[in-house]
């Protein structure tokens, strides 16, 4: 009898969309080999999760979920457009995001090992993906725990959400703006923002013609200069904001003239 180890059947998970318990029992029933074991679970009738579900999804849904001081940003992946747009999977999506609000779900890890309907979340997905045709997976999962939480879902392809504390409207403006920022933004402030990205911005810097042609000792703080462009394309607060704003306002300055205060932000977006 061969082995199963964990990577065996998180390998035929990845492959067929299938809780993990179902995954070991079929390579147990096929003694360890994944081809044989996608063909087991076809005969039992998990067809469909074995038929689509190693193919890619580019396409989908973000759906949203606002309640009890926080918020849920959710993207479910398909395979095209049409089924992006289609209601019913949509309405999937929001059920997926609603179950993700109730449970304080914060990840995909955390959601999938939730019951939708009364079955395991994974075994949900297979049900849809026999219904639609084509593979769908859950792709993220973003929590924004605040006082006040707002949210903007646009066409269903950007899903935001913005806490903090003040009037919703205003969090709304700023959720609007989190979702149609260019660049996205991935950190609140500075402190949030990766090290490694920080690090590896310096040496782009650094390396520029325009400041090797200055003295040595003069580059640390050239580079620390410049380093402020990136910092304000790249962290929510110093980011112009978008929209209610007066020229040249920061996403900070807008927050303390409207009087609301931004404690955390999210945002997920399709590939398609």
């Amino acid at each position: 009898m061969a082995e199963i180890t964990a990577a065996l059947v998180n390998e035929l998970r990845a492959m067929t969309n299938l809780p993990m318990m179902k995954c070991k029992q079929a390579l147990v029933a096929s003694n360890g080999d994944l081809q044989a074991a996608v063909e087991h679970l076809r005969k039992q009738g998990a067809a469909a999760g074995a038929k689509f579900g190693g193919r890619e999804t580019p396409c989908g849904a973000t759906a949203l979920a606002i309640g009890n001081g926080a918020g849920v940003v959710v993207l479910i992946g398909c395979q095209t457009d049409f089924v992006g747009k289609n209601e019913a999977f949509r309405a999937f999506a929001q059920s997926v995001a609603d179950l993700a609000l109730a449970s304080g779900a914060d990840s995909v890890d955390a959601l999938n090992a939730q019951k939708l309907g009364g079955v395991a979340l994974p075994e949900a997905f297979t049900a849809q993906i026999q219904k639609i045709g084509e593979n769908i997976k859950l792709v993220g999962v973003k929590r924004v725990v605040a006082p006040v939480v707002a949210g903007y879902n646009h066409d269903g392809r950007i899903g935001a959400l913005a806490g903090g504390t003040g009037d919703a409207a205003k969090l709304k403006q700023v959720a609007l703006h989190v979702a149609s920022a260019n660049p996205a933004p991935v950190a609140l402030d500075r402190a949030g923002v990766d090290p490694v990205l920080v690090d590896k911005e310096k040496e782009i810097i650094a390396a520029t013609p325009e400041v090797h042609a200055k003295p040595e000792a003069m580059r640390p703080k050239i580079v620390e200069g410049k380093l402020g462009r990136f910092f304000k394309e790249q962290v929510l607060l110093e980011q112009e904001m978008l929209f209610d704003a007066e020229k040249g306002e920061s996403v900070e300055k807008y927050a303390k003239r409207v009087g609301i205060a931004i404690t955390g932000f999210a945002r997920l977006q399709t590939a398609g």
